[in-house]
């Protein structure tokens, strides 16, 4: 292990912990917004598929099936776009986990445990802040991945509003030490924190 590199790599570490958090919190939102979009086609559906089962003539129900068709057709791009998000949240997850891991195995070096990466940043402070972050997205991630998987197999407004909520509630692991900690990291490191990330459910 050579250590000017390893010291190099926990500094570019310490950069993509904020970045990564962005893109995290930036892929929450989106989905948010996406949500409501997929909420509001959803809900057409559903009050369509009553006429559906109130019409009285053969014209009648053919204009409703076709109605029905075309709410299912503009439903696949926000979809799709949740389908991506995903895929971007699982980046994330899996970078974190991967930055963990070698800083795990790093800080058994007593050069490396005794390192300050930035003079307010430590690289056990660094090892902290990536394990609240691993704990925080495996259990956030596990939610969205379900809301994702079933969004193509709802059939009623119940199941929808379970859906919406799991994916804008993020009352998940971390809580108030998450909170602090990932304030006091883009602190540490001289960013600033962008307003749309402060608003992660801490609690």
């Amino acid at each position: 292990m050579e250590i000017s590199k390893v010291k190099t790599e926990m500094s570019s570490m310490s950069e993509q912990v904020c970045e990564d958090a962005d893109r995290w919190q930036m892929g929450i939102k989106n989905g948010q917004e996406t949500m409501k979009l997929i909420k509001t086609i959803y809900r057409r559906i559903f009050a369509t598929e009553d006429l559906l089962n109130n019409a009285d003539s053969r014209k009648g129900l053919q204009s409703t099936e076709k109605r029905i068709n075309n709410l299912y057709l503009r439903l696949e791009r926000p979809l799709s776009t949740m389908t991506k998000i995903l895929k971007s949240l699982t980046k994330v997850r899996d970078n974190t986990a991967r930055m963990l891991n070698r800083l795990t195995l790093w800080m058994d070096d007593e050069i490396v445990a005794a390192h300050r990466i930035l003079p307010n940043l430590k690289s056990s402070q660094l090892l902290t802040v990536l394990q609240l972050l691993r704990q925080r997205y495996d259990a956030e991630w596990e939610v969205k991945e379900m809301v994702v998987n079933d969004l193509e197999h709802i059939n009623n407004s119940y199941e929808l509003d379970i859906l919406v909520d799991g994916w804008d509630i993020c009352k998940h692991a971390g809580g108030l030490e998450f909170a602090k900690s990932l304030r006091n990291h883009y602190r540490v490191v001289g960013r600033t924190q962008p307003s749309f990330t402060k608003k992660f459910h801490y609690i």
